[in-house]
């Protein structure tokens, strides 16, 4: 009875913890999601006003369609994550089965050094990278931020997309060689669509990344160019911050990233369950 009770116990602890954490982890959006149909004086209230008696879209609507749209930075955005996301995996995944399959000496070394790439925080990379864009003539252009946004999304790819390939069951690649299966056979129609889960969610994670960028895009974008998470930016003035337009804004901004998520969920638990034990 005791053990039992103890039991019990313990699993109401975990269940109020976890409820802890997730109180914790969405108020944030829940607090923005309210502040999104508040007006400015809902906003700035005494006592405050948590949830708004007449939820209004005005916020939205000005955030699209205002005098200050931010409708064509969203299309930046989408974009540049868009076209740096097929880049990133193109490259990505050709090197990651070389890695994973083809022994070449040293090779070990070079895969710590792609991936130490990455470890390095990117504004030690900044001034430089600037300095090199403007050279090229790239300022507020959107190639100016989609090399850079390859360059630090790269190395990651290669690094996971490596893991993935080495789960791939060796033997089934032999008998296709032994069948006469060319490498670039091998490659394109055996070993990728066995990882097509961990492809996709590899991709999800670099879309991701691009597109809530902030640095960079604060410092290589203009007008031209601007991202959303740039123009989101813009609300907080020197004077004045636009808090429900801001927040308008952001859920906006967390929209495509949710429904990519949701709608390819599947593949994102598959492909990380794939990955979980690597293999060399």
């Amino acid at each position: 009875m005791g053990l039992n009770l103890g039991k019990r116990t313990r699993t109401r602890l975990v269940w109020i913890v976890l409820l802890v954490i997730t109180v914790v982890s969405i108020s944030p959006f829940l607090w923005m999601l309210l502040a999104s149909v508040k007006t400015t004086a809902q906003m700035f209230a005494s006592p405050p006003v948590i949830i708004p008696p007449k939820p209004t879209w005005e916020n939205y609507k000005n955030v699209l369609l205002g005098a200050g749209s931010r409708l064509p930075f969203v299309k930046n955005s989408l974009l540049i994550s868009m076209i740096t996301t097929v880049f990133v995996m193109a490259l990505a995944t050709p090197a990651a089965f070389g890695f994973a399959r083809m022994k070449v000496k040293g090779s070990q070394h070079l895969e710590f050094w792609i991936l130490s790439t990455r470890m390095m925080p990117p504004i030690a990379a900044l001034i430089p990278i600037s300095i090199i864009i403007g050279k090229l003539g790239l300022f507020d252009k959107k190639l100016g931020i989609i090399l850079p946004y390859i360059a630090f999304n790269l190395p990651y790819a290669v690094w996971m997309m490596t893991i993935f390939f080495r789960q791939v069951p060796i033997a089934i690649e032999e008998a296709a060689m032994l069948d006469g299966c060319s490498w670039w056979k091998l490659f394109s129609r055996i070993s990728v669509p066995l990882v097509i889960p961990s492809f996709l969610t590899i991709s999800i994670f670099v879309f991701i990344f691009s597109w809530n960028e902030l640095l960079f895009a604060l410092i290589l974008t203009g007008r031209d160019a601007k991202t959303l998470p740039v123009a989101i930016s813009e609300y907080a003035g020197e004077v004045f911050i636009r808090w429900e337009l801001m927040a308008a804004a952001c859920v906006l901004q967390i929209i495509p990233a949710v429904l990519v998520v949701v709608l390819l969920q599947r593949y994102i638990v598959s492909g990380l369950t794939m990955g979980a034990v690597g293999k060399r």
